[in-house]
């Protein structure tokens, strides 16, 4: 089974935008009417969804009182991590920069919301 993080986001027009902006597509066809959640993908692989908090709160009602954002970090494997820095670089903070951490190259940025998305090569990305 598959892991895939569902970002809870105040307003998915905007992050939409912005994730398009950072080189994701986004696929809204599988929402039920009605429903303000959305599919990302990366380099054409499924790797998360963005939901309305408004409506992932109405879903999910133990969420009610629980703040968009969490203290955590979400890390997404790439083919060619320099290309994906510099292109992420010029639409979003980056909160770590490229660095080497056990034998991996990686990168980190903050989205919209205050999550921290962290960016590796795929090819040192550890087997689970």
């Amino acid at each position: 089974m598959g892991y895939a993080p569902c970002f809870s986001v105040k307003d998915t027009a905007a992050s939409i935008a912005f994730y398009e902006r950072l080189g994701f597509t986004v696929d809204s066809s599988g929402a039920r009417p009605g429903d303000d959640i959305h599919m990302l993908f990366y380099a054409g692989e499924f790797c998360g969804m963005l939901y309305s908090n408004a409506d992932l709160k109405n879903w999910l009602p133990v969420l009610a009182d629980t703040p968009i954002g969490f203290a955590g970090m979400h890390y997404l494997g790439v083919d060619d991590l320099q290309a994906t820095h510099d292109h992420i670089a010029q639409h979003a903070e980056i909160v770590k920069p490229l660095a080497e951490h056990n034998g991996m190259r990686l990168f980190y940025f903050r989205d919209l919301d205050g999550y921290i998305i962290g960016i590796n090569e795929k090819a040192t990305t550890p087997a689970v």
